[in-house]
């Protein structure tokens, strides 16, 4: 048998969701890929199936096209939109071409034509984890490069920061203006420094300036500096932040803020590199990138006189704009990780375990705040060590979890349990409601009840065996002889 491709980093191996109505495919399913090495998580429906992915990353998904409810095209649409590096086989029913191609141009990995050998199943998802392993290993030495080249402070595999990684790396060497855009708490500053550090101006200053946090009397004494006597309390010359950053790079944040006056002079520092400082008569010439960021629509400010149109145009050379944090949730799961390994190491704590309740909150929560607010959160969580303390909810109030339900109170017990036991007892209770209602419907007769239930006899066998609604000593009852109860009663009609 070939060795099955693992998660060696990790120290697991790969993981595949199975998705599927029928309990009976999964069920050979999950038998034959287990034995290859697998971890298998099973999913009755594409919305439970949503849920799962939304709680845990799989490495791989198979999936049958024709479900009840939201067919497997469905599930496929959702989970590459959620993250568009997933992988996904689809099972379709035989003479389906026109489906399979269909589903191959909307993004599936693959797919299994009904019906399929066992061999042709091991080799399809040997090549699709094959691939991840390959995926994997680039994204670590893309990773590492990044970790060279002033990029390891950005997080994220998603499609949009990879698009913000390529446009990084091909402005950073070149001395133009960058205008870096999106919603507070993106990560506008470490784009900022990233290009600084990829830049010839990397031994040189990097400057920061919060045009929003300073005041219009003080924002020009502050970016170009003064002379001693320029106003009551200049005591020295003090040197502004343009000649601080002489020979390096100047990042001017919320540059939306900035008054019209002040723009004024930035356009003629960017076309003349020159000024002067406050109270004085000579002008000073300096070599300085400028970078700029702001999480207001400059066009829009423009349109209502708030901002220079000249200056726009000679701030946006080139921009970068970043996604906000909902539009690439399946970075969730990297930066809690690379959150909580800095502040454990920053407070001296074990690196944490999170729960699946909790992972799963976070892949609904919208986050207003973004990365930063992401961030906040899990330095909350590692200082208390409490999960409870969870994301505010869209409306921007706090969210706490309810407290458990107490014995006789009159609440679902189910909800004091954990999430993963309350589903597992909840499924069971209901498999065994169902198969109870089918054994009387057919008077215990096995093949009939198969039959209702869309399953192989043998399965479901073992199915009534495992839910004790059979004898687990009695042999398995010939093609129609009616199946024993557990207390040897009868079960009537329908």
């Amino acid at each position: 048998m070939a060795t099955s491709p693992r998660r060696e980093s990790e120290g697991r191996p790969p993981s595949i969701l199975l998705v599927d109505d029928e309990e009976t495919v999964l069920y050979t399913l999950e038998i034959v890929l287990r034995r290859e090495g697998y971890a298998i998580e099973r999913a009755s429906s594409a919305r439970e199936a949503l849920e799962k992915v939304a709680a845990t990353p799989f490495d791989l998904i198979i999936s049958d096209v024709n479900m009840p409810g939201e067919s497997g095209l469905d599930l496929l649409a959702a989970i590459r939109k959620r993250d568009d590096q997933a992988l996904v086989i689809l099972i379709t029913a035989y003479g389906s071409e026109t489906i399979a191609v269909d589903a191959m141009k909307r993004g599936a990995y693959d797919y299994l034509p009904k019906p399929f050998a066992n061999d042709d199943l091991k080799i399809t998802v040997r090549r699709a984890l094959e691939k991840v392993a390959l995926r994997r290993e680039n994204l670590l030495l893309r990773q590492q490069l990044h970790e060279r080249q002033g990029l390891h402070t950005l997080i994220g595999a998603h499609e949009g920061m990879r698009r913000v990684y390529d446009l990084i790396e091909r402005v950073a060497p070149n001395d133009v203006t960058v205008l870096i855009t999106g919603e507070s708490g993106t990560g506008k500053e470490l784009v900022a420094q990233a290009i600084h550090s990829l830049s010839a101006r990397k031994d040189g200053a990097f400057i920061r300036v919060n045009c929003a946090a300073l005041p219009e009397t003080l924002i020009e004494s502050e970016l170009f500096g003064y002379e001693r006597g320029a106003f009551s309390g200049a005591m020295a010359r003090r040197l502004g932040k343009f000649e601080l950053a002489d020979r390096g790079t100047i990042f001017l944040d919320e540059i939306g803020d900035m008054s019209l006056a002040t723009q004024t002079k930035i356009l003629r520092i960017l076309q003349e590199k020159e000024f002067e400082r406050l109270g004085g008569q000579h002008v000073i010439k300096v070599d300085t990138r400028v970078l700029a960021a702001t999480n207001r629509d400059l066009t829009k400010a423009i349109r209502d006189g708030a901002f220079r149109e000249d200056l726009y145009y000679r701030l946006n050379v080139v921009n970068i704009q970043l996604p906000p944090l909902r539009d690439r949730l399946s970075d969730v799961p990297a930066l809690v990780d690379h959150f909580s390994r800095r502040f454990a190491e920053k407070l001296g704590r074990p690196v944490r375990t999170f729960s699946e309740e909790f992972m799963a909150r976070l892949m609904r929560h919208p986050w207003p705040g973004n990365v930063r607010e992401l961030q906040n959160l899990i330095e909350r969580v590692i200082i208390l060590d409490d999960e409870s303390v969870l994301p505010l909810d869209p409306r921007g109030e706090a969210t706490t979890r309810p407290a458990a339900p107490t014995p006789g109170s009159g609440t679902d017990p189910l909800l004091g349990l954990p999430y993963k036991e309350a589903k597992e007892a909840l499924l069971r209770g209901f498999e065994r409601r169902y198969f109870e209602h089918l054994l009387a419907r057919a008077r215990g007769n096995i093949s009939k009840v198969a039959r209702l239930a869309g399953m192989h006899r043998k399965n479901l066998y073992l199915k009534l065996k495992d839910l004790d609604l059979i004898k687990r000593d009695d042999e398995e009852p010939e093609e129609d002889s009616p199946a024993t109860p557990p207390d040897g009663g009868n079960s009537g009609p329908d």
